[in-house]
């Protein structure tokens, strides 16, 4: 978790706080004195920022002075409560006078009236006793060198020495309990400050998390603005484009009607009206005379072939219309197909098999197949130029034994439409709408044999 927030507050400009090198704990009472004020005046200052990670590490760095300090802290409880009693030799010289047997037994009774414990004392009595005993240690040491300079016993100089002494390691006790208590109340304040960074930690952490939720609101916030202009965007380039569509599909529609309609009276009406009218005019044997009777016969059958064409021309254009739809039959697909190439020339490279009964449009149905053949003959390199056509399973198939066309190709061609001039595109195109119109569907298997065009029609 921290890793991932450290990242993010990376992220929005965050940058983390300076480390502060770990100093070593102290490990007597002397270095952990030493230590205190430096430690507080550290911690007051970084106490005071509110972001960066080093505040774990702070706190990590108080836990480790509070353990510090609380071992010292055990070490004088210890010291402390195995503090000897004092020992004060009697001293039993026959010869010993009055003014020293009564200084030894005022210096017992001072020695009886410190107290066992300081742990209950105030700091006032503990500062007053502190005072007391250094005042009796500056008259004993004035006592002993008088002793000393008139020559008096040596067990009296020696019983004044042991109370110097003991006196000297009493006040170090002194010294000792004041810096426990003094200790405990750093400590106290150090586990308050501790507490205090920890709370403002977590604050920090639950203000950061807030912020990421934040930025995650407005990140997607935007990547939903970004994403609906880019859609509207898109949107704006397809009502384009079905603006075009539709401005193409009005002026093929018009192209339709031109065709349906204005050359229908030429095609249909005028010309075998004239054809049929010149030959009324022109007998057989006039015409045989004049050598016409040949170019009759090919304007006849141009006329016949241009009527088949412009059929099949009405038809497919009827599909431009909106709400058109398909006008289909149940044909015999061989002998309609067979009908269809009898005018052509190329009928005699065509073998049909019988291919039973398909719901179809015949002039439009036979009209797809005509340009599969007619592709089938033209891009074919073979001595003998063959197109079968036949039943295998639920397909009719229409080989042929040209060049052969790839399937990858095949779908590449009717992805991209209709192809140039110099390709089969056009004529694969147009069969392949054709097919789809009828609700069949087209396939290709393509090899250095030739090429079967699969027509699924069941």
């Amino acid at each position: 978790m921290k890793k991932i927030l450290t990242i993010l507050a990376i992220s929005i400009g965050i940058s983390s706080f300076a480390q502060v090198k770990e100093e070593s704990p102290a490990t007597d009472s002397i270095m952990v004195q030493d230590t205190i004020e430096p430690a507080k005046m550290k911690l007051s200052d970084k106490v005071g920022k509110l972001f960066g990670w080093d505040k774990e590490e702070e706190i990590q760095k108080l836990s480790i002075r509070i353990k510090t300090q609380k071992i010292a802290i055990d070490s004088m409880s210890a010291a402390l409560s195995s503090k000897p009693p004092f020992i004060l030799k009697t001293v039993k010289i026959p010869s010993i006078s009055e003014e020293d047997s009564k200084s030894i037994k005022k210096d017992e009774l001072f020695v009886k009236g410190l107290p066992k414990s300081y742990s209950s004392l105030s700091k006032k009595d503990v500062s007053n006793i502190a005072r007391e005993i250094d005042r009796k240690i500056a008259d004993l040491i004035r006592q002993r060198d008088s002793l000393v300079k008139s020559k008096s016993s040596k067990e009296v100089i020696a019983a004044k020495e042991t109370l110097i002494s003991e006196l000297d390691r009493e006040k170090k006790v002194i010294g000792l309990s004041g810096e426990r208590e003094e200790l405990k109340g750093q400590n106290e304040a150090l586990e308050i400050e501790k507490k205090s960074l920890s709370e403002r930690q977590a604050a920090l952490k639950k203000y950061l998390v807030t912020a990421i939720i934040a930025l995650l609101i407005l990140a997607l916030a935007v990547a939903i603005l970004l994403q609906r202009r880019r859609i509207k965007s898109q949107d704006t380039e397809i009502e384009k484009q079905i603006d075009d569509i539709n401005k193409k599909n009005t002026y093929l529609e018009y192209a339709a009607r031109i065709i349906r309609h204005d050359m229908h009276s030429g095609i249909n009406t005028y010309m075998p009206r004239g054809l049929s009218s010149l030959k009324k005019r022109i007998l057989p044997d006039v015409a045989e005379s004049m050598k016409i009777a040949a170019p009759m016969k090919m304007i006849e059958e141009g006329l016949a072939h241009t009527q088949k064409v412009y059929k099949n021309v009405y038809e497919f254009t009827n599909l431009v219309k909106s709400h058109s739809t398909l006008a289909k039959e149940s044909i015999d697909a061989k002998e309609a197909l067979e009908r269809h190439l009898a005018t052509t020339s190329y009928s005699s490279q065509v073998s049909i098999s019988d291919l039973g009964k398909i719901e179809a449009n015949e002039l439009l149905f036979c009209g797809a197949i005509d340009n599969l053949i007619k592709n089938g003959l033209k891009y074919n390199k073979s001595d003998i130029k063959e197109v079968r056509i036949y039943i295998s399973g639920e397909y009719i198939v229409v080989e042929d034994n040209g060049t052969g066309l790839s399937s990858k190709k095949f779908e590449k061609i009717l992805k991209k439409g209709i192809g140039s001039e110099s390709e089969t595109g056009i004529g694969i195109c147009i069969a392949n709408a054709i097919i789809e119109e009828h609700g069949f569907s087209m396939e290709c298997e393509g090899s250095d044999k030739g090429t079967k065009i699969k027509i699924r029609t069941a």
